[in-house]
């Protein structure tokens, strides 16, 4: 904390400095300016939190500096020293922000009370300023979050309007019974260049998404681009201004999302409504529109309701129909008759008039199932990874367009890795490996050692020791090591047993050893681990 002293009397400055121990108040800096024009460059320059000030003053009085500081740098505490007692000089000082008015000849105890309010007082202020500055921020954080709540209600349940149209109304300043239009912009399936860049991060992506469209739409009463809480619905744009200027907002919002993330992207464009009562409507002719939307070349970008020809009915093309043959080809772990397969499955796609944004999460649904049904006898190891959503299942280029020759080829070879993963597995119930694994499991409590492990299987002790690494990412002693203080945790936590005994009980004869061991793995002693609740 920093306090400045204005007088023009060096030895009323002296007086000042030399009457209050200032560290006891957490002040570490004392400034000094002999006039109101010195102070005004020391304050903008070094931003003290307290200013002393005489009254009469050369070049610059004190009134008018308090006046300045008042408008310039209203968080510092103010307080007046001065050789008069002048009701003018008082009521200045009161009005313009003063804390305390000290008559001279200065009154130690009244300027030590005085300091103390002061610097009280701006922690006091400051402790709010932040507190004021974290909850804005955190409402910042919040804001988007909960517009996006807001309407994606509003849009897609229709007993929602009444109570958001008022708030809706006063944040955005969209009148009720205003026209507006809903439109969705697809963002699945993703094309490849933005699936590389934000597949880890679709939150991200679609704040990035929302910001440029946003722009793009312009002041808020134009409308707005949210985040559907439902992730098959992706980004929603309500525009409720400027409406006959859509398909021209919505290219400009393209070739700004190219320019950014090197892709455009398809949108679906419900018919004109009124706010708040038909959005409900909107949203529903969005999704009517969207499902109709092909991802085969030469397709547009943009699709009104009612507006773009029809997509041609025609039966459903289902995975299932193939599923028995791929299963058949997976299971024997054949990669040609599985390409066989995938690519009579593409040619049955390949001859329909259009493939939708229904066909590509109906088809999906299925990849899923298959892929689950034919991993489901297949032992889980530890760490894999829980099964995707798979965000890159269908190729896009860079113009929203489907890869048919892709498509086939990337599906060929996931369902290639499917069948040697299978393979791997069925290995691994003979594997020598896996049989150490297990062994270890069973006789970790013994004085095991790489050597008598080894022995056991008939092999060398460095290929024991290298495979074990490079199949389970850790050496024998670690994993052991791993084995016996799990099983330490338990028996710790039931309280029945000694430390001492439960050392010996996973294998080691020595406590404190085992004690250093368990704190390496823990960050607790066996005691402390005893001790902690929850565990």
């Amino acid at each position: 904390m920093k306090v400045l002293i204005v007088d023009d009397e060096a030895d009323v400055r002296d007086s000042i400095r030399l009457l209050v121990d200032w560290e006891e108040y957490g002040i570490t800096d004392i400034l000094e300016a002999c006039d109101g024009e010195t102070a005004l460059t020391l304050i903008m320059r070094e931003r003290p939190e307290i200013i002393f000030t005489d009254m009469k003053m050369p070049n610059m009085d004190g009134m008018a500096l308090l006046q300045w500081i008042e408008d310039k740098s209203p968080f510092s505490k103010r307080i007046v020293i001065s050789g008069y007692d002048d009701y003018t000089y008082i009521r200045n000082t009161i009005k313009h922000g003063g804390m305390d008015y000290l008559l001279k000849p200065i009154n130690r105890s009244e300027l030590l009370e005085a300091v103390n309010s002061a610097a009280n007082a701006w922690r006091k202020d400051e402790e709010a300023r932040s507190l004021n500055i974290q909850r804005e921020v955190e409402i910042n954080k919040t804001l988007p979050m909960y517009w996006d709540k807001t309407l994606s209600a509003l849009v897609s349940q229709p007993g929602s309007q009444a109570g958001a149209a008022d708030e809706l109304s006063a944040a955005f300043g969209w009148p009720a019974g205003a026209e507006c239009r809903v439109v969705l912009l697809l963002t699945d399936p993703l094309p490849r260049t933005v699936l590389g860049k934000f597949g880890r991060n679709p939150d991200l992506l679609h704040f990035l998404m929302g910001n440029i469209c946003n722009e793009v739409i312009g002041p808020v009463r134009n409308g707005y681009a949210f985040k559907h809480t439902d992730p098959n619905y992706g980004l929603v744009l309500l525009l409720t201004g400027e409406l006959g200027q859509t398909d021209a907002k919505l290219k400009a919002m393209n070739d700004a999302l190219y320019k950014v993330l090197g892709a455009r992207f398809r949108f679906a464009c419900g018919g004109i409504v009124s706010f708040p009562h038909g959005v409900h409507t909107g949203f529903q002719q969005t999704l009517q529109t969207a499902r109709g939307i092909s991802f085969l070349d030469d397709t547009p970008l943009i699709y009104h309701y009612g507006g773009n020809p029809s997509t041609p009915h025609a039966a459903r093309t289902v995975l299932a129909d193939y599923a028995s043959r791929i299963t058949t080809a997976v299971h024997r772990g054949d990669t040609a008759q599985i390409g066989q397969v995938i690519s009579a499955w593409m040619d049955a796609v390949g001859k329909r008039q259009a493939v939708t944004w229904e066909d590509l999460k109906y088809w999906r649904y299925e990849y899923g199932l298959l892929r689950n049904r034919l991993l489901q006898d297949k032992t889980p190891m530890a760490g894999e990874p829980a099964p995707s959503s798979f965000p890159g299942l269908f190729p896009l280029d860079e113009n929203g367009r489907l890869s048919l020759g892709e498509w086939q080829r990337e599906w060929t070879e996931a369902f290639t890795e499917v069948a040697d993963t299978l393979k791997e597995s069925r290995l691994q119930e003979n594997n020598a490996i896996y049989e150490i694994k297990r062994y270890i499991d069973q006789h970790y409590m013994d004085n095991l050692t790489l050597q008598q492990i080894a022995g056991e299987f008939f092999l060398s002790r460095e290929y024991v020791s290298r495979r074990f690494k490079q199949v389970f990412h850790e050496n024998i002693s670690e994993y052991l090591e791993r084995v016996r203080i799990g099983h330490a945790k338990l028996l710790l936590a039931g309280g029945e047993h000694r430390i001492t005994s439960v050392a010996e009980m996973v294998g080691y004869q020595d406590g404190r050893y085992f004690s250093k061991i368990f704190s390496k793995h823990t960050g607790m002693t066996p005691r402390e681990w005893r001790k902690e609740p929850g565990y």
